[in-house]
């Protein structure tokens, strides 16, 4: 069969997909690709194009774990979040909870962007971290590791 003159190759562009329920799973680029975070949803908005795929979206009840140095360091939930997989982040908001697996703690704040390149949690409003060593919080800004074992506000935070 003859092709038509008239066809044409769609052009590359952003779509907007409405899912259910899933579960992605980030990893770095280089080396054996450790993990970086796996996060699972309810209902989600993703952003793709046909060449690259999702490149991130809105996501709804929220759930994972985040990993440092290719292992799990902390459980999290929140009402929702936005994967940016194009800068390297995921950000948590409403009613974000971060259980520590090794040692034991809990982080609890109103927004958290995980800055995977940077191996940094930076929570904001309403922070409270609760560990071995007692306390900090409620403040208004705080920066840790995944696994909650160094923290501490911004300008004094020494990773």
């Amino acid at each position: 069969m003859k092709a038509s003159s008239a066809y044409k190759e769609p052009t590359e562009e952003s779509k907007r997909l409405y899912t259910g329920s899933g579960q992605a799973t980030a990893r770095d680029e280089g080396g054996d690709r450790p993990i970086r975070y796996v996060i699972n949803w309810e209902s989600s908005q993703l952003d793709y194009t046909l060449s690259e795929g999702a490149s991130g979206g809105k996501l709804s009840k929220v759930e994972g774990q985040l990993y440092r140095d290719g292992k799990p360091a902390s459980r999290f939930s929140a009402d929702g979040a936005i994967a940016d997989r194009p800068n390297k982040r995921l950000h948590l908001e409403g009613h974000v909870i971060v259980i520590g697996i090794d040692p034991k703690g809990r982080l609890d704040c109103q927004k958290l962007e995980w800055k995977t390149d940077e191996k940094l949690l930076k929570a904001t409003g309403k922070v409270t971290l609760r560990g071995g060593v007692g306390i900090i919080g409620p403040v208004d800004e705080l920066w840790c590791l995944p696994d909650l074992k160094r923290a501490g506000t911004p300008g004094f935070y020494q990773p």
